[in-house]
């Protein structure tokens, strides 16, 4: 895979099953946006959704329902405080694309 358009970095916040919450920094991904904006009787309505893919080989621990930031993010895991600072996407999908020669991980996310 072609290093060259994993020019992204994001900060990815783990929730594990004993319920604490590891923070996962990775430094070369590719991370496309779309923002959408449907209108609807009450006015318009934005949201935001992304694609991430992760050039990686190993296994690695995200799932639904956890949470990614773009940017090397260094702050402890407090929703209301992430959200007022940075645009904060909630993971919803998961695919492990690791068999042939283009592995990685693609991880779709929406806000």
């Amino acid at each position: 895979m072609n290093k060259r358009f994993f020019i992204h970095q994001i900060t990815v916040y783990h929730f594990k099953d004993d319920e604490s919450i590891s923070k996962i920094h990775f430094k070369q991904v590719y991370f496309r946006h779309n923002k959408k904006i449907n209108q609807i009787d009450k006015g318009a309505q934005t949201a935001s959704t992304g694609t991430i893919y992760i050039p990686i080989t190993e296994n690695i621990d995200i799932k639904e329902d956890d949470y990614i930031i773009e940017g090397i993010i260094n702050d402890d895991f407090d929703f209301n405080s992430l959200i007022e600072k940075y645009q904060v996407f909630k993971v919803v999908s998961v695919d492990d694309n690791r068999k042939g020669g283009l592995q990685h991980y693609k991880i779709g996310v929406a806000d």
